[in-house]
C-alpha cells in the first residue's frame, strides 16, 4: 500500500507543463522576438539614414570640389588675367560652337569680359540647350588651363580651341597652326619669348529637373562644357541636387576698397552686382541635394536654410545642404 502511494506521487512529480503555461510561455517568447525584431528593423534603418548621408556627402564633395576648380582659375588668360585683358587676342573672333547657347551667340565661347558671370534663378540665354534651367542660379567660368610645357606646335589637336601665350600677350586661334608671334628681345638682340599653349574652357552649371529623362521627377546639377569641335556638351554632374545658389564677394571702393585688398567686404545675389562683376573676388555657393526617395521617417526637420533663406519642404524627402567659400585667384581690378 504505502509502495503504491509513492509510485503515484513520482508519476505526479514528473509530469509536463500544462497546456495553458505552455501558450503564455510562446506568449512571451513572441513578445521577447517582436522586440528584438523591432530594434533590428530600427536599426537597420538607421543604418540606411546614416549611408544615404554619408553618400550625399561624398556627393557633395565632389561637386563642390569641381566648381571650386573652375572659380579658383577663372579669369586666367594664359601669362595674364584678367587685368591683362588688353594683352588678350582673338583675332579669328571664335564666338561659335556647335550646340552652344542661342544658336550664333556671340560671346559664349569666348566672352573674355565675363570670365566669371551668374543669373539669379534662372539664365541669360534663351536658346535649346539652356532650356533645361528649372530653378537655382546659374554660374559661367571661363579660362585658359595649361599644356605641358614641353607641348609642340605638332602635339595639337585640329578640333580644339588654344591659347598661345608669351609674356605680354595671349593669342587665340583654333587648330594645329597657331598664329605667328614677335618674341621679346634682349639686349643683345637675342629672342627671350617663352610660348606656352593652353587650352581654352568655357563651362556653365545649372539645375535641372530631371536626370535621366524629362519627367522622371529627378533633379539634377548640369554642366554646359566646351570640347573639341568646337562644340558644347551638356552632361550631367551630379544626380540629386535640387537647388544651387551663387553670392558674389565684391571688395566695393564705397566700403573702403584699398588696392591690393585681397578680401570681400560684402556678398550680394547675383542680380545685385550690376556692372560690378570686375570687383569680384570670391564666390559663396550652396547645393541642396536630396534623396531620390521619399524615407517613412516621421522625424525628418522640413526647415532649412539655403544662401540666408529659410525653406520648408512639405515632403518625406531627405535634405542635405553644403556649401563653401572660394577665394578667386585671376580676378581683382577694384574699378
Amino acid at each position: 500500500m504505502h509502495i503504491r502511494e509513492e509510485n503515484i506521487m513520482l508519476v505526479k512529480q514528473q509530469s509536463g507543463f500544462t497546456l495553458i503555461e505552455l501558450m503564455v510561455s510562446m506568449v512571451i517568447g513572441l513578445f521577447l522576438l517582436g522586440g528584438v525584431f523591432t530594434i533590428y528593423l530600427s536599426s537597420v534603418r538607421t543604418g540606411q539614414v546614416v549611408d544615404n548621408e554619408v553618400q550625399l556627402m561624398r556627393d557633395a564633395q565632389f561637386a563642390l570640389e569641381t566648381i571650386a576648380f573652375d572659380l579658383r582659375h577663372a579669369g586666367n588668360y594664359g601669362h595674364s588675367n584678367h587685368e591683362g585683358l588688353e594683352n588678350v587676342r582673338d583675332e579669328e573672333k571664335h564666338t561659335v560652337a556647335t550646340g552652344q547657347c542661342n544658336g550664333n551667340a556671340s560671346g559664349w565661347i569666348v566672352n573674355l569680359n565675363r570670365p566669371v558671370f551668374a543669373v539669379e534663378d534662372g539664365t541669360d540665354y534663351s536658346s535649346d540647350c539652356m532650356s533645361k534651367w528649372s530653378q537655382g542660379d546659374t554660374l559661367e567660368l571661363r579660362y585658359a588651363s595649361p599644356l605641358p610645357t614641353s607641348t609642340l606646335e605638332s602635339d595639337l589637336d585640329a578640333d580644339t580651341l588654344y591659347l598661345k601665350s608669351i609674356p605680354n600677350y595671349s593669342y587665340m586661334f583654333q587648330g594645329d597652326t597657331p598664329p605667328p608671334t614677335r618674341p621679346f628681345q634682349n639686349d643683345d638682340g637675342s629672342a627671350k619669348a617663352i610660348i606656352r599653349y593652353f587650352v581654352w574652357n568655357a563651362r556653365a552649371y545649372y539645375i535641372a529637373n530631371f536626370t535621366d529623362q524629362p519627367g522622371d521627377g529627378v533633379p539634377s546639377l548640369r554642366l554646359l562644357r566646351l570640347e573639341p569641335g568646337p562644340s558644347v556638351n551638356d552632361s550631367i554632374l551630379l544626380r540629386g541636387v535640387e537647388d544651387f545658389q551663387v553670392k558674389l564677394g565684391l571688395d566695393t571702393p564705397d566700403a573702403g576698397y584699398q588696392s591690393g585688398n585681397e578680401s570681400a567686404d560684402t556678398y550680394v545675389n547675383p542680380g545685385d552686382v550690376g556692372n560690378r562683376w570686375n570687383m569680384v573676388m570670391s564666390a559663396r555657393i550652396w547645393l541642396v541635394l536630396r534623396s531620390e526617395k521619399e524615407l517613412e521617417e516621421t522625424d525628418l526637420d522640413p526647415s532649412y536654410e539655403v544662401a540666408g533663406v529659410v525653406k520648408t519642404s512639405t515632403d518625406k524627402y531627405r535634405r542635405l545642404v553644403v556649401s563653401t567659400t572660394i577665394r578667386l585667384r585671376n580676378l581683382n581690378t577694384g574699378n
